[in-house]
């Protein structure tokens, strides 16, 4: 087939010929085509991440409430404990100095002179006690000063006052001591 071009040559087509620009124009385009897709897939990811995140948040929701008895128990239990806690130490702190008195009686009996009697014995502070009591002598009073002051049990053992008595018929010194408690090397009381 033959073909005859009757058109004056302005109207003639003409073959278009499509030139792409350089690659180096597109660069730009490509950046921003890979940025948008890194945020939407950043996006994907942390949405994804926020999801599971829920989803653990409400897991743990739950366990939680299955476990608020035991862990309401775990608090009372703790609660009771200190409580106890709290009343065996009053009771250490009493238990403490249990036998500190029963230790002074002991060693004050174990070395009183025959011939003497107390009459008071009475705690001052928890450093000093007060003793009164009755002999025949002035020599039995000494003999038991010195007594105590060879004890560790009490230290600093001074005369208050001596005075003449009579009890029924019988000519008596009356007399009143002031001494510091000391602490014994061995426990009386005990026996170590």
């Amino acid at each position: 087939m033959i073909r005859i071009n009757l058109l004056p040559k302005e109207d003639v087509p003409r073959h278009v010929q499509i030139k792409l620009p350089p690659v180096a124009s597109f660069i730009p385009v490509f950046v921003a085509v890979a940025l948008l897709g890194l945020c939407v897939a950043t996006a994907f990811i942390q949405h994804g991440k926020v999801v599971k995140l829920q989803s653990d948040i409400q897991t743990a929701r739950v366990e939680s409430q299955k476990l608020a008895p035991q862990i309401a128990r775990i608090k009372q239990l703790t609660q009771e404990r200190d409580q106890v806690d709290r009343r065996l130490d009053a009771i250490t702190m009493l238990d403490k100095d249990r036998y500190v008195r029963v230790r002074l009686m002991s060693e004050l009996s174990r070395r009183m002179p025959a011939n003497t009697w107390l009459t008071l014995y009475q705690e001052v502070n928890p450093t000093t006690i007060r003793l009164e009591g009755i002999t025949f002598s002035n020599f039995v009073i000494a003999d038991f000063m010195r007594n105590q002051v060879v004890s560790s049990s009490y230290l600093g053992v001074d005369l208050d006052f001596i005075s003449r008595g009579t009890i029924g018929d019988i000519d008596v010194l009356k007399f009143g001591l002031t001494a510091q408690v000391g602490q014994p090397t061995t426990d009386v009381a005990t026996g170590m």
